[in-house]
């Protein structure tokens, strides 16, 4: 609920900051606190009746995402979106422009354009619903429109129930209390910032402050910029929640905006399997160890010495072959290995995808190989 309010503030930082919109999705089962935790973060910026349904088409998104331009556009029952375009919909609301028209004169029309934090819910992911119709999602979506759990708090969606006999009731309370104060913070948010845009310089610093604490904590690759794309995110949550907090607005102790955005980072991480140094070193270890022990197995490309048993090298690149690179890795997976030296930047990759590089015209038959980065193996191979 700490993170969906902190997200509702961000609306008016994005254009100031330089940021696009995206956000995050509650997926979850029906009844257990969803559709509260929706109605809290609304009642920033308004009445209940501001809340979207996720029932309309991408052009009607258009329409409605300009309408909440700089505020914040909530949205609810996933499953009720056409799954064969609500792909195209997230990516269109989080890039913040619409399609491009043409008058009837042939003329081009002024697409709309918008910058809005999305909250959304329902039953079921944006990849689940997708394959309902055997559709994929690819990463720029999923990144776009973050998964959060948002039933598997102690109760149901919610921490603590303060004094409530249960989270039915305390939903309740929660209900009426936005019933009866909406809309306020909001526009006094907006006036604050108004009156501190000499503070923007700090603004960015707490974000890159953050991310990199975070993700030293998480361990993130530093070559993974997925993973910092949805950490910058949360950053900006936290950011804008512990402004609403310095602004009287929240009630929340200094750094609790931060801390749950921090939480919930972790936790989306660690669900989310995502790399980590200590993965990357390890599979580059292995590496290492088999190619300084077998460095007379490599054909030093140039020389006839000898044939090449697992590979080629010269000066810069060691060229394995793909039986060599399944055995030197065991059991592992070999395109999750070569995937992890690519998030270490010592993978070389061609245009059109894959792990696995062609020789060059020199090489008879120009095999497929991985190529690794020299200065990886280096260090070993002098030892």
């Amino acid at each position: 609920m700490m993170l969906a309010v902190s997200h509702a503030f961000t609306g008016p930082l994005l254009s100031i900051l330089g940021q696009t919109g995206s956000g995050f999705h509650l997926r979850g089962v029906s009844s257990r606190g969803k559709s509260t935790i929706q109605y809290v973060a609304t009642s920033v910026w308004g009445a209940r009746a501001l809340l979207q349904s996720w029932n309309g088409t991408p052009s009607g998104f258009e329409g409605v995402a300009t309408a909440f331009n700089d505020t914040f556009l909530n949205i609810e029952e996933l499953h009720k979106a056409d799954p064969r375009m609500v792909g195209d919909i997230v990516y269109m609301l989080a890039n913040g422009q619409g399609r491009l028209r043409a008058k009837s004169n042939g003329s081009p029309q002024t697409p709309q354009r918008w910058r809005v934090p999305v909250l959304s819910s329902g039953e079921v992911s944006l990849e689940e619903h997708m394959a309902s119709v055997g559709r994929k999602i690819y990463a720029g979506q999923d990144l776009r429109l973050i998964n959060l759990e948002a039933d598997s708090r102690a109760e149901g969606a919610f921490d603590v129930l303060h004094g409530s006999e249960n989270s039915k009731v305390f939903a309740e309370r929660v209900d009426h209390a936005c019933l009866e104060n909406c809309g306020h913070a909001g526009p006094i948010f907006v006036e604050k910032l108004m009156r501190a845009t000499d503070k923007v310089g700090n603004w960015r610093t707490n974000i890159d402050i953050f991310c990199r604490s975070v993700g030293k904590k998480a361990d993130v690759s530093p070559g993974d910029g997925q993973v910092h794309r949805v950490l910058k995110r949360f950053a900006l949550a936290a950011l804008a929640g512990e402004l609403a907090t310095q602004a009287g607005l929240t009630g929340w102790p200094k750094g609790a905006a931060r801390d749950v955005a921090q939480e919930m980072f972790l936790t989306w991480f660690e669900h989310r399997d995502g790399t980590t140094n200590k993965e990357i070193e390890s599979a580059v270890q292995r590496t290492k160890d088999y190619t300084s022990k077998h460095l007379d197995r490599f054909q030093t490309i140039g020389t006839t010495g000898h044939d090449p048993v697992d590979g080629w090298r010269d000066q810069e690149w060691f060229y394995i072959r793909p039986e060599c690179w399944k055995a030197m890795h065991g059991e592992n997976n070999p395109s999750e290995m070569a995937r992890l030296h690519s998030e270490g930047g010592f993978l070389k990759t061609q245009s059109g995808g894959g792990f696995q590089v062609r020789m060059g015209r020199n090489s008879p038959g120009r095999p497929r190989v991985y190529a690794i980065r020299a200065t990886a193996l280096v260090a070993a191979n002098e030892a």
